[in-house]
């Protein structure tokens, strides 16, 4: 009996699968205890994936490469079909920027001052509370003056970090749209290689630690990132079952152990989170006509941060316990009244750059 592809899978369910907002939750909550757990834990060296796969990856980083591998499946059949790069660029703003934008300034200018350890006025006067509000951009400065974060260090919401890598991947397919390679998908593959040999002849298990840092990281995460746009794009011919995505599982942990998981993990792992997003979950509340797992990731670690000052946890489980509720319940009050009506609206960037080059071309054919 013949496979399925992908792509007859995903269109006998209307172009919708409906295991993804389980699989973003379940993603997200996976972050939520993996820093909860650093209250008693190296959650780097301490975690077994981390020593099984060698280094290669942990539990929040296998979480976080899960959302750029469904972040890349997801968002390109718009982005070829239109090739409409401001209006694609328009939906990734106000997907991210609006909450992010309420998540910073509430933290700095709202929670910081709770619970500094200096005056109000003093707080509100030091040049580092303002400078916390640079890190909108997504270019971090995530110190607030007297605040001690939930494992005793000074980063306040430090998983924002992965929000700069987001944008770099975002830019980057925006700017192959804009060429013409999304369009030539053989092109794209290329390239996808040629990132994967990047990441293991120059940054990779071969190179030295001490040239690791942001282009590593990059590459590390647009491997997933690119692994989602490269299935998206040949899912006319990937095949797809449930047998094929136990082999896939297989081999996934059978990577891990090997040096080789730079190369072939990210492309069995997406492979997994689209086959997952194919099954049918029971319908919850926290699943059904949402998507909390932005508003989670996002807020989970100020939430930490807030317990931890009230009452100093020493299991990490009950402090789990304890934020995980009070997380959800404001991940779902940040979708209903910001990120619900922002993408009401998400044509907005795209009005107001297509305004801006429409007043700027008259004025450069008069020049020219």
């Amino acid at each position: 009996m013949p496979y399925d592809t992908l792509r007859t899978a995903y269109e006998r369910l209307g172009n919708r699968g409906p295991g993804f907002d389980m699989l973003r939750l379940v993603a997200a909550s996976a972050v939520v205890v993996h820093h909860a757990m650093k209250i008693e834990h190296d959650i780097v060296r301490d975690d077994w994936l981390f020593r099984f796969s060698g280094g290669y990856t942990q539990l929040g980083l296998l979480a976080v490469s899960v959302f750029f591998a469904l972040s890349g499946f997801l968002i390109t059949p718009g982005l070829v079909k239109s090739g409409n790069v401001i209006g694609y660029l328009s939906r990734r703003f106000m997907r991210i920027m609006p909450l992010l934008a309420a998540v910073v300034v509430g933290t700095a200018l709202v929670v910081g001052p709770w619970f500094s350890a200096l005056p109000v006025a003093e707080y509100y006067s030091s040049p580092v509370t303002w400078r916390y509000l640079k890190t909108v951009t997504t270019f971090l400065s995530l110190q607030l003056p007297g605040v001690v974060d939930y494992d005793g260090g000074d980063t306040i919401n430090g998983p924002i970090w992965t929000l700069h890598f987001e944008w770099a991947c975002y830019l980057l397919l925006a700017g192959l749209a804009w060429v013409g390679v999304m369009r030539q998908r053989w092109l794209f593959l290329a390239l996808y290689v040629a990132a994967l040999a990047a990441l293991w002849f120059g940054l990779g298990p071969i190179a030295a630690d001490g040239v690791r840092g942001k282009p590593f990281m990059f590459l590390f995460l647009f491997a997933y990132f690119g692994a989602g746009v490269l299935i998206q794009l040949f899912s006319n011919v990937v095949p797809w079952s449930r047998t094929l995505m136990l082999a896939a599982l297989a081999l996934l942990v059978a990577a891990w152990a090997t040096p080789f998981d730079y190369l072939i993990a990210p492309l069995l792992t997406t492979y997994l989170v689209v086959g997952i997003g194919l099954l049918r979950f029971p319908e919850t509340p926290l699943t059904t006509g949402v998507d909390l797992s932005y508003g989670v990731y996002l807020m989970h670690s100020v939430v930490l941060m807030m317990l931890m000052n009230l009452y100093p946890f020493t299991s990490w489980l009950a402090l789990f316990a304890v934020c995980w509720p009070i997380t959800l319940a404001l991940a779902y009050a940040s979708w209903r009244w910001i990120e619900e009506p922002a993408l009401g609206h998400k044509e907005w960037p795209e009005r107001i750059a297509r305004g801006v080059l429409a007043r700027l071309r008259p004025r450069a054919e008069a020049g020219a």
